[in-house]
């Protein structure tokens, strides 16, 4: 299954960021920093030539910063951690061709790739999830 991650540079929550940098070991002072750049866009929209509002951003990293490409860099990097332990877990089952070494997942830029066996393990219900 190849998965498009193209607007995911809009949807990285703020908070998540943060406690990821905090869990990776980043210094406090560089947490701050990137936090700072992170946090601090707005917004104002133009119509017939004027500028209207102000409307301060919420979540996201900005394109064209950047900072950008390596903070989501390390949010792939925590998905694919995320992934390895899924693999781990007893009712994963490898793509039959990737099963000899253990392959369940290529990043590359903003695409991911899963690799499983396709079967269904247990009917469809809550319990599956």
């Amino acid at each position: 299954m190849k998965l498009d991650l193209q607007k995911a540079y809009d949807t990285i929550e703020w908070e998540f960021l943060n406690d990821m940098l905090i869990e990776i070991g980043f210094p406090d002072r560089i947490l701050r920093l990137i936090m700072q750049c992170v946090t601090s866009p707005s917004f104002t929209f133009t119509v017939n030539g004027e500028s209207f509002g102000y409307v301060k951003g919420k979540r996201g990293l900005r394109q064209g910063d950047p900072l950008s490409p390596l903070l989501f860099t390390l949010c792939l990097e925590y998905l694919s951690r995320l992934i390895e332990t899924i693999q781990r877990h007893p009712q994963y089952r490898f793509h039959p061709l990737c099963k000899t070494i253990k392959l369940s997942h290529l990043c590359f830029a903003d695409e991911l790739i899963l690799f499983s066996k396709g079967d269904v393990v247990c009917k469809p219900s809550l319990s599956c999830l």
